[in-house]
């Protein structure tokens, strides 16, 4: 089951592959894009972020099928731009720098803030007769640092806690 995000994604990848030159299977580039998306309302979510650049290869050609696989793994820049409100924040929760960041209004008023890393590793299957997308999967980690804070610059925060969300979406 997908939600319409999911969908934007596959059809926001499709036009950053047509960025490229991809004649030939393994044929690759890199996309940089870095500007943070967001999906913050403003009431409940005050921050919610994430600064992507895009590797694109097309992995098979099958003329049998009329079939291509395109590749697109979103993957965070060198420079990632998503708002960092305290110090805390900076350091890096996986292998690069932090990529992904959401700060939300709890129910007893004060703030739930996480950062880190997010990755999508996306492949898509893609007529060549037409141009649909005959089918593709999504695989979206995010690793976490999370505290609870009772101020809106996130200075007063309790212990954080680690942990991951990994999504999975398959679309035929």
């Amino acid at each position: 089951m997908s939600d319409h995000t999911d969908l934007l994604t596959l059809y926001a990848d499709m036009l950053v592959a047509h960025q490229g030159q991809l004649p030939h299977a393994g044929d690759h580039f890199y996309f940089k894009r870095g500007t943070p998306a967001s999906w913050a309302d403003g009431n409940y979510v005050l921050i919610g972020e994430d600064s992507v650049d895009f590797e694109v290869t097309l992995t098979d050609i099958n003329l049998s099928d009329h079939i291509v696989m395109l590749v697109v793994r979103h993957v965070p820049p060198a420079m990632p731009e998503v708002t960092t409100v305290a110090d805390w924040m900076r350091a890096p929760v996986g292998d690069t720098q932090n990529n992904w960041v959401q700060v939300s209004k709890t129910s007893d008023g004060k703030y739930a803030a996480a950062i880190g890393k997010e990755t999508f590793d996306v492949q898509i299957r893609v007529s060549l007769v037409n141009g649909t997308i005959v089918s593709a999967t999504i695989d979206n980690p995010v690793e976490v640092l999370e505290r609870d804070c009772a101020d809106a610059a996130l200075t007063a925060c309790g212990n954080p806690a680690r942990y991951q969300i990994r999504r999975h979406v398959e679309v035929h």
